[in-house]
């Protein structure tokens, strides 16, 4: 029946993390290629998406290391510039952020995947040879602190470690007040329950 087939969200991560593994491969030849074109804008575009839903599921099934995901990753933010920013402009984001003043921050990997499923604006950064070098993300909940611009290079990195990471360990603790749980993946002896991260279910 179709109850029977029913199962937990990614229940074998190995088809998951060798994809990623080989977008990672296709994401760096299609960047590298020098001159832009619509294909490519839609290929990288596509793959990355893909690839940070993937990713962020992984997380949450404890199919990747906790530290892996809770690691900062060196972005450079565009502040804000004007005010009113949102779905129906965002095609003019250059009129709402200051893109000759980025700050240099760091942000959870987590998180930048998160923007990335959230996202409100999406746009390619090219380089000197029309090479795809970046792209700038933003989401509902990020807009009022800028937008982000993520190399293409650390986020293909992330894609590997993330395809080539096997916890071999894992703990979830109850909440004692039944409202969530704390979980941990990664390697070795698991962190004392307050280190853990804490979900609500």
């Amino acid at each position: 029946s179709l109850w029977r087939r029913a199962r937990e969200m990614i229940h074998e991560s190995a088809p998951w993390e060798s994809r990623l593994l080989r977008d990672a491969a296709l994401i760096e030849r299609w960047a590298a290629r020098p001159g832009q074109s619509e294909r490519r804008s839609f290929f990288v575009e596509q793959k990355v998406f893909l690839a940070a839903y993937a990713m962020r599921k992984l997380g949450e099934g404890l199919k990747v290391s906790t530290d892996l995901l809770s690691a900062d990753m060196k972005l450079l933010r565009f502040p804000p510039s004007e005010p009113g920013f949102n779905l129906f402009n965002n095609h003019r984001f250059g009129e709402h952020f200051d893109l000759e003043s980025p700050l240099q921050v760091s942000l959870l990997r987590r998180r930048v995947l998160n923007l990335l499923v959230h996202s409100l604006v999406f746009a390619e950064v090219l380089g000197d040879a029309e090479t795809y070098d970046a792209f700038m993300v933003t989401s509902d909940y990020e807009r009022d602190r800028g937008l982000l611009q993520v190399n293409i290079a650390a986020f293909v990195e992330l894609m590997r470690l993330v395809g080539n990471d096997w916890p071999t360990s894992a703990r979830w603790v109850r909440e004692p007040r039944g409202d969530g749980w704390r979980v941990w993946a990664g390697h070795g002896e698991a962190p004392e329950v307050a280190q853990m991260a804490r979900r609500v279910r």
